[in-house]
């Protein structure tokens, strides 16, 4: 499907036009249930499987495996939460996730609120619930979706001043996504529009979790930053990987192969693409194998899990613009693999956490100083894969070595 995707991503890309066409496709071939259990129908894949599947889709079309990504980051979220306590409304979305009704996507970004400890969006308790009114940025994703989480502050808590993290059906009353808003040189096929919020009811059944503002939630680390961090890494050097694949293919059409100067930048790109696909690997095992808060502080698993964004995306932008410096001027034709990467990777050095932000708490905690408060998870351990499925995760990374994974010749 990724071959089959890039073939139309420059037309995407050329127009801004969201893929609906393609992610019609993976909903019928199932892969919008990748990270739902097997149980309830699912493909049961963890954290580790869905980065290197997103991995190989973004090298085909960035802007899909981006949206997709916010879907099957949440749906890996909510599983592990079943798993754990047997919820039954989680149970239920994941059955409707893989009978197709239902697409998950987050819209918690803010100016100002980057790091999700703070939202400027405002919580009012109701009887049943809570109005919330705020405006949100980079609804990736909103395009097809079916229901959003979000945040807002709830200042009358009796523990004092808590965000609140929520999911709501996406056209529940007083929710309404902002089109045209959407307007960049990178990931212009994503759509993420901003989306505004106004007294939107949110029953209280609907809360999924809340912290006091400006803490480090333990329970956002073992989801929201858990699950995406290493999966955004593995999207952008997916963006990479594409590009690299096609400059290997290049450079041995135009006969270049014994150049010194080729040969050394190419063996970096695979330096690179390989050191970051085993940080990935180990974070997501530490996430799955609740080392991640565990064996750390819940600021040294948020740092870890940072690092390894922070890792990928960069060497992301570095394969690339090691990949433009082999091709030459070609690679700067608008449509092109190599020119379209070039401008989509580099959202990831910005995509929260941002290298600012990244650096500043992976020095800090190298340091051995607190950031912010700590708020500890909920459940200290999550259900981790039952032995058979461990040995369906191993068989897989063995034929991922060959299939997912192709080496580039």
């Amino acid at each position: 499907m990724a071959a089959v995707f890039r073939e139309r991503a420059a037309e995407h890309d050329r127009t801004a036009a969201f893929p609906f066409r393609n992610i019609d496709e993976l909903r019928a071939a199932g892969y919008l249930a990748l990270t739902v259990p097997r149980e309830l129908g699912g493909l049961g894949g963890t954290l580790a499987d869905m980065a290197v599947a997103q991995e190989r889709l973004a090298a085909g079309c960035a802007s899909t495996a981006l949206a997709v990504n916010m879907h099957l980051s949440m749906a890996g979220q909510m599983a592990r939460a079943w798993r754990t306590t047997g919820d039954e409304r989680a149970r239920k979305t994941l059955t409707e996730i893989v009978e197709g009704r239902v697409i998950l996507m987050g819209a918690t970004a803010e100016p100002g609120h980057a790091l999700v400890r703070t939202t400027g969006a405002k919580a009012r308790k109701v009887e049943g619930g809570y109005l919330v009114t705020g405006d949100k940025t980079f609804g990736t994703g909103s395009a097809v979706m079916t229901h959003m989480t979000s945040m807002a502050e709830y200042r009358e808590h009796p523990d004092g001043p808590h965000v609140l993290v929520f999911r709501i059906p996406a056209d529940s009353p007083g929710v309404r996504v902002l089109e045209g808003t959407w307007n960049t040189s990178g990931l212009r096929a994503t759509r993420s529009e901003n989306i505004e919020l106004r007294d939107v009811m949110v029953p209280e059944e609907n809360v999924l979790t809340s912290y006091p503002v400006g803490s480090l939630d333990g329970s956002l680390l073992q989801t929201v930053w858990g699950w995406a961090m290493p999966t955004f890494a593995a999207v952008y050097l997916g963006v990479a990987v594409g590009a690299f694949e096609t400059c290997v293919r290049d450079v041995r059409s135009r006969g270049w192969e014994d150049r010194p100067y080729i040969r050394a930048e190419i063996a970096a790109c695979e330096e690179l693409i390989e050191t970051s696909r085993a940080l990935i690997e180990r974070t997501a095992g530490e996430v799955m194998g609740n080392g991640l808060w565990n064996a750390l502080t819940i600021q040294q698993g948020m740092a870890r899990a940072v690092l390894t964004k922070n890792v990928g995306t960069n060497n992301a932008v570095e394969i690339v613009d090691r990949v433009i410096r082999i091709i030459g001027t070609p690679a700067l034709r608008p449509g092109s693999v190599y020119e379209r990467a070039h401008r989509d990777v580099r959202a990831g050095t910005m995509h929260p956490y941002s290298n600012a932000d990244a650096c500043d708490l992976i020095a800090a905690t190298t340091l051995g100083e607190e950031t912010a408060p700590v708020h500890p998870p909920r459940l200290d351990r999550l259900a981790e894969p039952a032995p058979e499925a461990e040995a369906e995760v191993e068989a897989g990374a063995k034929a991922s070595d060959t299939a997912v994974r192709p080496a580039a010749s």
